[in-house]
């Protein structure tokens, strides 16, 4: 599942009852009983109504007598059970989920058979078999999709609906005959049926998990190609498929470089990608055989963004590597969900690589997902990697940056040091051992510690197993040329706040090399060891990189003597090594473990032709500097420094894209041009307005950051303008990105205004709260007092995988102090498996604060002085 950018995701915690014991205890409960073999399940939907019937008949194995068959069950109504065609006692316990069933003498050991007669609800939130609305030559539309992971399949029909539970799932559904129905596996057959209906029946699923089963009815379109036997499609609502070339041919491009990879064919006869109106606590969900997207991740046209291209391929191919990794082999349990997402996370960074190797998607995946790791990684309520997890509110808990992103930062860390190929060859010695079954992390760090010769094992139990990563101190000594320095290497953990200053220590993959291009040294830093002396070659006093191509999941921190070598010989840094160094004093900066200002050492021998990804992240930068310093004296200086120092970049890149420019080229420039017109730089602003006035077709590449500074700065009457077009709009893709641009407003009235709009039915119901988030970025003390005053009908908008993390998200935007009591009271109630979202979110309020009252008074002097200097 590709989670929602940005959010911390937790789920279910509000939609029932009190749990339970059973609850409480998911994974003992049905630790052990029947093995489901077979489920046949068919269900009629009434999208109007929202409710639908069903019957599931379930084939079960015991080795055991059962006295009560106890399976998951929540929100259906039983009418009628049997087992073995006679009549049984049901009980339905919505508080544990489950379903009991009762005969009148106990069943012996064997195989058996179980029918279950009921009728169910149709979600309007995303979980579940849910709904979507939308307009279509002027009439109201309504489609269907289901979203199980990781416990909503026991929302539509009864069964074990536990990750290591596989089984065959044989669908039927009857739908309007005008309505295309889709699900895992191609149609067997369909029947006409009275009524203007047709029962379709798809053939058995291979052996799998209940949360991969699919279902979707609508007024589809589908579109197809052929992949090495494999049939490839998209479906989308009618009049669509013009967008959906894009996806096509990323995920040919997935499948074929996957396959190859993995060494493995796809199983499945065919692989459609369904894309839906909407938004929800994720973007995309790779059920076997039929990937559910949301549009905005799976449609590409002409007004699409450089960044929107991007996201699609990578989303794509996330997706796509689930259908191996998660999907042929599943974890045993949600304790290592990260060997799902992690996994596929890296391997869709994998197949951009192969495929779009201009894009650096190592560059960008460093500056992006890593970082937001390892912030996160380095503050109170963090986890680890792999980390217990016995109920359903867990289950979902996990579902969040640390499981996805630092997940792919160690993988990648770990076929760093033990090379592509032994890599590869392990991961397909544990996906052929274990294909159509159920594995744990040990598992695959056994497979590649066997295909390697590597101890994989100790290195990867130290980055999975407790919280953090190590900060590596490197001091030079005694250099001597001609015989070289030795350089000593000691390890702590790296924190942001007092609560993550703990003992903590890592067996570290090391890569550490001279400027001058001598050979890299590989060693690994022994948890127990003290200091670690390395000699490097060329034996000369020349400056030194540890973490050498920023494989590593750690910081490196320098003795100033090569700090400052490293300084003037910036711009011979390979481009990897010269981002890592950036983002590495940045969080130095912010940590006090050195001065803020060597990061401003490092920006001004930035290169005039730094690489597009490190101008992106020093934009970037340049804008937090000018949120960190609002309401203070120095904002005006600060925002100037921020404009100088991006300038020269745009002045090369400037508005019109160029033939034959690279994506990230594309992508630079409309970074450039958002950024600077939120730092107020007057020409740009003028510029935008001028093009969004007078009406002038923006090209697509710099479309949404022209509307953007154009929003940011928008008077009365450009909001007005905004907000008719965001009215107006009929595709929801472009509906949600007007609505998010509207409220971006910098001007506190307007933004007052767009907060309103959120409890009307201006805009569509699954983006509200996007919009209030939007607000909060600028705006965090308005929005989350807008929250506060309005949370009976904000809590209505948000589905259960938000209504923990939302507040939590929208709070941690905030420098305020006082917003951590705040937040505290706000979620006085919320179950203690929620403490360590509101700890984290009241971490990130603390640590913003602390860089405002103590950090950023020494970057002031520094700006001061540069600017008395120029």
């Amino acid at each position: 599942m590709t989670f929602r950018p940005f959010a911390l995701i937790a789920a279910l915690l509000f939609l029932a009852p009190a749990a339970s014991a059973q609850d409480q205890n998911e994974r003992q409960w049905f630790a052990g009983g029947p093995i489901p073999l077979r489920y046949e399940i068919a269900v009629t939907p009434n999208a109007e109504a929202a409710t639908f019937s069903g019957e599931a008949r379930i084939t079960i194995e015991s080795s055991e007598t059962l006295p009560a068959v106890t399976m998951n069950a929540l929100g259906l109504t039983i009418s009628r059970a049997t087992i073995d065609n006679a009549g049984v006692a049901f009980d339905t316990d919505q508080d544990a989920q489950t379903l009991t069933l009762t005969p009148r003498r106990p069943l012996r050991p064997g195989r058996h058979t179980i029918r279950v007669v009921y009728t169910g609800s149709i979600q309007d939130d995303a979980y579940g078999l849910f709904r979507v609305s939308y307009e279509a030559n002027g009439q109201t539309k309504r489609a269907l999709a289901t979203q199980f992971e990781p416990g909503d399949a026991r929302r539509l029909a009864p069964m074990w609906d536990q990750p290591n539970r596989r089984a065959v799932f044989a669908l039927t559904v009857t739908a309007p005959s005008d309505q295309m129905a889709v699900g895992n596996m191609p149609a067997e057959r369909t029947q006409r049926l009275e009524g203007g209906l047709t029962r379709t029946t798809f053939a058995d699923t291979p052996s799998m998990p209940s949360y991969l089963l699919f279902l979707a009815v609508g007024d589809f379109e589908r579109v197809t190609r052929d992949v090495d036997g494999v049939e490839l499609g998209v479906v989308v609502r009618r009049g669509e498929t013009h967008r959906t070339a894009e996806a096509l041919e990323a995920g040919e491009q997935s499948l074929r470089y996957f396959t190859d990879y993995f060494g493995i064919r796809y199983p499945l006869p065919k692989l459609d990608m369904i894309g839906v109106p909407g938004a929800g606590g994720f973007g995309a969900m790779e059920n076997w055989g039929a990937i559910l997207y949301f549009d905005q991740y799976l449609l590409v046209d002409d007004t699409s963004s450089e960044a929107e291209r991007q996201n699609v391929f990578g989303i794509v191919a996330h997706e796509i590597a689930h259908q191996w990794f998660g999907n042929l082999v599943t974890m045993m349990w949600w304790d290592d969900l990260w060997l799902n997402e992690g996994f596929a996370s890296w391997m869709a960074a994998k197949a951009t690589e192969a495929v779009h190797p201009d894009w650096n998607p190592w560059m960008g995946q460093l500056a992006g997902g890593t970082q937001t790791a390892m912030a996160l990684d380095a503050r109170e309520g963090t986890h680890p990697v792999v980390q217990t997890v016995n109920t359903l509110e867990e289950a979902n808990l996990a579902f969040d940056t640390i499981t996805y992103e630092k997940g792919l930062a160690v993988i990648r860390m770990l076929e760093a040091y033990v090379g592509e190929v032994d890599f590869r060859q392990g991961v397909r010695d544990y996906l052929n051992a274990r294909h159509y079954g159920s594995a744990r992390t040990e598992d695959l760090w056994t497979a590649i510690q066997a295909a390697s010769g590597q101890p994989v094992l100790e290195i990867a139990r130290s980055f999975t197993g407790q919280p953090g990563y190590p900060v590596l101190s490197a001091q030079g000594r005694d250099c001597v040329t001609g015989r070289g320095p030795t350089v000593e290497i000691t390890q702590r953990r790296f924190a942001m706040d007092d609560a993550s200053r703990t003992e903590s220590y890592w067996h570290v993959p090391v890569v550490a090399r001279r400027v001058e291009a001598g050979e890299p040294m590989r060693f690994v830093l022994q948890a127990g060891s003290q200091v670690e002396r390395v000699s490097l070659l060329p034996t000369n006093c020349g400056p030194y990189i540890v973490n050498a191509g920023q494989s590593g999941f750690f910081r490196v921190l320098y003795d100033q003597s090569n700090f400052r070598a490293l300084t003037t010989r910036f711009a011979d840094l390979e481009d990897t090594d010269q981002l890592g160094l950036l983002l590495d004093y940045w969080a130095f900066g912010r940590s006090g473990d050195a001065p803020f200002t060597n990061y401003l050492d490092l920006v001004n021998v930035l290169p005039a032709d730094a690489d597009p990804l490190i101008v992106m992240d020093t934009a970037g930068s340049m804008a937090a500097f000018a949120d960190y310093a609002q309401g203070r004296p120095s904002e005006a200086a600060v925002r100037a420094y921020g404009r100088r120092t991006l300038a020269p970049y745009f002045a090369g890149a400037g508005w019109t894209p160029r033939d034959g420019e690279g994506s990230n080229r594309a992508l630079m420039r409309a970074s450039l041009i958002a950024t600077l017109g939120t730092l107020g730089d007057e020409a740009v602003i003028a510029e935008a307005r001028r093009r969004v006035r007078g009406g002038e077709a923006l090209p697509a590449s710099i479309r949404t950051a022209t509307i953007s500074v154009y929003a940011y700065n928008a008077t009365a009457a450009d909001y007005d303008a905004l907000l008719a077009q965001a009215r107006s709009a009929r595709d929801f893709v472009e509906q949600r990105r007007m609505w998010l641009l509207l409220a971006s407003a910098s001007d506190a009235a307007l933004a007052r205004r767009t907060l309103q709009l959120t409890l009307g039915e201006d805009i569509p119901r699954q983006i509200r709260t996007q919009v209030i988030s939007s607000v909060g970025g600028s705006h965090p003390r308005l929005a989350w007092d807008f929250l506060v005053a309005n949370r009976a009908a904000i809590e209505t908008m948000l589905d259960p995988l938000q209504r923990l993390d939302f507040p939590a998200g929208l709070a941690s935007i905030s420098s305020d102090p006082a917003m951590v009591s705040e937040l505290e009271t706000y979620a006085r109630d919320f179950p203690e498996g929620a403490r360590p979202t509101v700890a984290a979110a009241t971490a990130a309020i603390r640590l913003r604060g602390q860089t405002v009252a103590e950090r950023m008074p020494a970057v002031e002097a520094w700006i001061r002085a540069q600017s008395r200097g120029r």
